[in-house]
């Protein structure tokens, strides 16, 4: 047990807090459980049972994947802007030196703002707590020197792929010819997938092969990196940019390792209702219609307001912090391993 990093643990996430309370952010404080969840087909959750010992009536409850069904439904009530850390819950995950099941959230939302905005957040968001604990904005991960200063080294999505992999990212997203060309692709890069099994693979996943295998391991590691404008045939609930081959999303990338993901928030009831209906029927499995709040997206009818949505794995930014190699030295307990 290593005292020293659990007290600069709680240093930063203090710092964090401060931050955004002298920014005129409302902490709150969401519950962990839930009865109903935002579908999303990549994540599979953490299900537990309420006995009421008087009835006996059992409920299902789930462990949070993030707070955002409950902040959204704050936002919807007029919260202004809000923030808070949790514990958030994940399973079916591996667990590596990047990964685990318990992990530790910032999530943040911003009223009248977009995805550019909250880049220019997350960069005084970091200087601050940089400059109020080390004093410096260069520290030292691995072998790695990094220059927290802003601005961090902005890329499109588009960018990337151009630079990295030489491959042109408008073909491959392409609504019309879009599979038959991300195939060719995998084809042209000799990705060993079978004719038979490429077919009955996602586009996401598709594509996700690409970026991982081409794209995510040269990115550079000498300065925080902003990958923004995702290919719109990912499904989110981020909004469609004015090329509607991409959303309004972007992630941030600390010594090469994904740390934060943001979005400008749909806002239209229908849109996230058709979201919710498709995801629900990728994933049946893992999200029977008794698990989807189907209510949820009519809050977005009266006025919810124009907003940008970061989400911030603290623990990976306290391993680049505190120059950590794996996420168990910033954990004071690690379960699963």
């Amino acid at each position: 047990m290593d005292f020293t990093v659990i007290r600069k643990r709680s240093e930063y996430i203090t710092l964090i807090k401060s931050f955004f309370i002298e920014n005129g952010y409302l902490e709150v404080d969401t519950p962990i459980l839930t009865p109903s969840v935002i579908p999303e087909n990549s994540i599979e959750l953490f299900e537990t049972k309420y006995i009421n010992p008087i009835d006996s009536i059992e409920k299902i409850y789930f462990l949070i994947p993030s707070p955002e069904i409950w902040m959204k439904k704050l936002l919807a009530e007029g919260s202004g802007n809000i923030f808070q850390v949790s514990k958030s819950f994940r399973n079916g995950e591996q667990t590596n030196r990047h990964h685990n099941p318990e992990f530790t959230m910032l999530e943040w939302y911003t009223v009248n703002s977009n995805y550019i905005d909250s880049i220019d957040i997350t960069e005084k968001l970091i200087r601050y707590i940089l400059l109020k604990k080390n004093k410096k904005l260069l520290l030292t991960f691995g072998n790695t020197l990094i220059d927290f200063s802003p601005p961090f080294k902005r890329l499109s999505m588009k960018e990337a792929f151009k630079l990295y992999a030489g491959i042109n990212l408008d073909i491959l997203t392409d609504f019309a010819e879009g599979d038959k060309n991300i195939n060719t692709v995998l084809r042209e890069n000799k990705f060993d997938i079978s004719s038979r099994h490429i077919e009955s693979l996602s586009w996401e996943t598709k594509f996700n092969i690409l970026f991982l295998a081409l794209v995510e391991p040269l990115l550079p590691k000498e300065r925080p990196v902003i990958l923004f404008d995702y290919p719109a045939k990912i499904p989110t609930l981020a909004q469609i940019s004015r090329d509607p081959k991409y959303s309004e999303r972007w992630e941030l990338y600390l010594a090469g390792m994904e740390t934060a993901n943001c979005y400008t928030e749909e806002r239209n009831p229908d849109t996230i209702l058709s979201f919710f209906r498709n995801e629900e029927q990728k994933g049946k499995s893992r999200y029977p219609k008794r698990l989807t709040d189907w209510n949820f997206p009519s809050i977005f009818k009266n006025n919810f307001p124009k907003c940008s949505g970061v989400a911030l794995g603290i623990d990976r930014l306290l391993m680049v912090l505190l120059n950590k190699e794996t996420i168990d030295g910033v954990f004071p307990y690690l379960f699963f391993k």
